[in-house]
């Protein structure tokens, strides 16, 4: 599965609700993972175009941290998580 957000390609703030939006989506409907997205911080200089969206996965036991890795020049495709 990827993301394709057809409208966005910039750097502003309504660009982080929505990949936000989106990583949460992904990571329930791919990975069977409840991920509640906290902040998102685009990666490298304008010619690079990944973002992580920090944030959490809710499970019985504990909380885990996890970054979701988006490539919005790419079809907007999550390339990779992780947790911290």
């Amino acid at each position: 599965m990827f993301l394709q957000l057809s409208l966005l390609g910039s750097r502003d703030s309504s660009f982080k609700p929505l990949i936000s939006f989106f990583s949460a989506t992904y990571m329930k409907d791919e990975e069977d993972i409840d991920f509640v997205p906290k902040d998102v911080k685009f990666l490298g200089g304008e010619d690079l175009s990944t973002v992580l969206v920090y944030g959490y996965a809710n499970s019985k036991e504990k909380t885990k941290e996890v970054s979701v890795a988006v490539d919005y020049g790419n079809d907007y495709r999550v390339t990779g998580y992780g947790y911290n």
